[in-house]
């Protein structure tokens, strides 16, 4: 079926889908759709047709401004606001480590508790949907999409889980740690490419940047850990030189000797005597 103003293919029981959710914000409620799938599998494509879509039907702003990939800005915009549409492109969420995962984890529960409260319609952009816990997966999200392509080469696919059927799908990969789509889908169908129809080139070109931006802060966070570590090491180190200059007594000549004799390299005296002048030892 051809939808909105923008002209562009959705599949029909899809949209029967959304209409059940527009009628969801034109009442009490929110909505929360995730969408999983591969790396360039479409999920953003997805997500556009999606969002335009609940736009036009609820008479909500969507733009590039609506997408997001810093999920505590979009915390920060959820609370501030009410009845919005946010798009949460997940960059490249899924080649972070464990650590981060779990802390992703509790900004989506605090995301997801805000958009009850704000009546939001929020879409989750996502590598795959057991990265989010089993509240936000069954109880907080009212579905699920899974894009897909066929062989890796014929793109446009998807298959929708309703709340039940996600469910299901959510609770065996629990069990068996193998992901069943196939086995627990709802029904599936075909997404076509909705953007160029959606947004201007401009406004493509300003979405593809924020992208290339977030994707190249993705290490910041670890860097600042990185740093924050290196200065401990220093700190320490230096402590452990006015430690044994003091306890033996030595010169700075003989300590540099002797660090030199142990194979400790890239020390000049002039760094000797900085290390041993900038901190106090406390050891024990």
């Amino acid at each position: 079926m051809i939808v909105t103003d923008k002209k562009y293919y959705m599949d029909d029981m899809y949209k029967s889908k959304l209409d059940l959710m527009v009628k969801r914000l034109k009442g009490t409620d929110d909505a929360i759709l995730v969408i999983d799938g591969g790396e360039g599998q479409g999920k953003t494509e997805m997500a556009f047709g999606t969002c335009y879509y609940m736009s036009y039907e609820t008479g909500r702003d969507y733009g590039i401004d609506n997408i997001y990939f810093d999920l505590d800005k979009l915390i920060k915009d959820a609370v501030s606001t009410k009845g919005k549409i946010f798009h949460y492109d997940e960059a490249a969420l899924g080649l972070q480590n464990t650590d981060w995962q779990n802390k992703i984890q509790k900004k989506f529960n605090t995301l997801v508790m805000i958009a009850r409260k704000k009546k939001h319609f929020i879409v989750l952009c996502i590598p795959k949907f057991h990265r989010l816990t089993q509240y936000q997966i069954e109880e907080r999200s009212i579905g699920l999409v899974h894009v897909y392509s066929k062989n890796n080469t014929q793109k446009g696919l998807f298959c929708y889980f309703t709340k039940k059927k996600k469910e299901l799908l959510y609770t065996d990969w629990k069990r068996t740690r193998v992901k069943k789509y196939n086995e627990y889908l709802s029904f599936w169908g075909r997404f076509h490419i909705a953007s160029k129809r959606i947004f201007t080139k401009e406004q493509i070109e300003e979405y593809e940047r924020k992208k290339d931006e977030a994707i190249l802060s993705l290490g910041d966070e670890d860097k600042t850990k990185i740093s924050n570590q290196s200065k401990k090491w220093l700190t320490q180190r230096d402590q452990l030189i006015k430690y044994i200059k003091d306890k033996m007594n030595l010169k700075y000549t003989e300590l540099f000797k002797e660090l030199k004799e142990a194979g400790v390299k890239d020390f000049s005296m002039e760094g000797l005597r900085h290390a041993y002048r900038s901190h106090d030892y406390k050891i024990s």
